[in-house]
């Protein structure tokens, strides 16, 4: 096979993606870190293929390998976030839902959402449910009163954090969705 100056050829195959894989899971800092290695695996290993190699049954497997344990790290990541999330919901902690608000995607928040809410027994549910619709029925108050026109918020001149503010709000109409 003539090979151009300057190139090489990766060799790959289901069991060394595998090892690949498993050796990316076990460096990483955190499930986050790994998703974030495994997804520009993914991402090398079908931007460099050789187009006649797309869609034969070894880059099939190569891609299942790689989606399996992409699969496996994104239900570490929400498991993760979920706890995470629950935690900072029975401490009362804006700062840290809004910053696991930040960190995930829309679905990715609603699902760690539902995860962390169902993790909450029915006294820290009651409670949380409670401080979430008060705090934000407060802030859009406040922020109303800061904007000097009636129908507009200044979050900003009332001192609230916007990021607070939104995810504070989906944290209330998921627990108004959950209605225990």
């Amino acid at each position: 096979m003539f090979e151009r100056t300057g190139e090489i050829t990766l060799l790959l195959d289901p069991d060394n993606v595998e090892a690949q894989c498993l050796e990316i899971i076990k460096q990483a800092r955190n499930a986050g870190h790994a998703l974030a290695a495994l997804i520009a695996l993914q991402s090398f290993v079908a931007a460099t293929i050789h187009p006649t190699h797309r869609f034969t049954p070894a880059y099939e497997a190569i891609k299942a390998v790689v989606e399996k344990h992409m699969g496996e790290i994104r239900m570490r990541v929400l498991a993760d976030n979920a706890e995470a999330l629950a935690e900072a919901i029975r401490q009362k902690n804006r700062q840290e839902i809004a910053h696991i608000h930040a960190a995930l995607s829309r679905n990715g928040f609603w699902q760690a959402a539902q995860q962390a809410i169902g993790l909450l027994d029915m006294d820290d549910f009651s409670s949380a449910a409670r401080w979430a619709e008060g705090w934000c029925q407060e802030a859009k108050k406040l922020a109303q009163a800061a904007s000097g026109f009636p129908d507009a918020l200044d979050f900003r001149k009332a001192g609230i954090a916007t990021t607070e503010y939104a995810a504070m709000t989906e944290i209330s109409n998921y627990f108004a969705d959950a209605g225990r």
